[in-house]
């Protein structure tokens, strides 16, 4: 029972993984000539409503602000079972900055797998970011 547990853990932990990773992996192949047409301050100062209408450039910068084992242990918090954090991982979440957090939390939400639960983990990565700013940044 326990062995399937984490086998099924370890898929969905893959899963989610995976879901950020390849997009933003094969944004690196665009030819930059036309990331620069779209990628401007204007452009990114605008707060976008959803993660479909987040610019590529600017969720491939976000997902390179924090480091893999962070992320993975952001993920795990939000979409998994993890109940901790710790002062390193907060202060890449926070670093980042809340827009940042924001539009990756919601385009993993936006998935297939966990969109039926799309405000829960909306709440979730609030709930993340707020620990963090109170218990280990402030």
């Amino acid at each position: 029972m326990a062995r399937s547990k984490n086998v099924s853990f370890m898929v969905l932990l893959f899963m989610g993984i995976t879901l950020i990773a390849s997009p933003i992996l094969a944004m690196e192949n665009e030819d930059e000539s036309t990331e620069a047409e779209y990628i401007d301050n204007e452009n990114l100062a605008a707060s976008p409503e959803s993660s479909t209408e987040i610019l590529p450039g600017f969720l491939k910068n976000c997902a390179n602000t924090i480091s893999k084992s962070t992320g993975d242990k952001v993920f795990n918090y939000i979409f998994g079972d993890e109940k901790s954090l710790d002062y390193d991982t907060c202060s890449e979440v926070t670093g980042s900055g809340k827009e940042c957090h924001d539009a990756l939390v919601k385009y993993v939400a936006e998935g297939a797998m966990f969109k039926a639960n799309y405000n829960f983990y909306l709440k979730r990565g609030d709930d993340l970011y707020n620990i963090c700013l109170v218990v280990f940044v402030d």
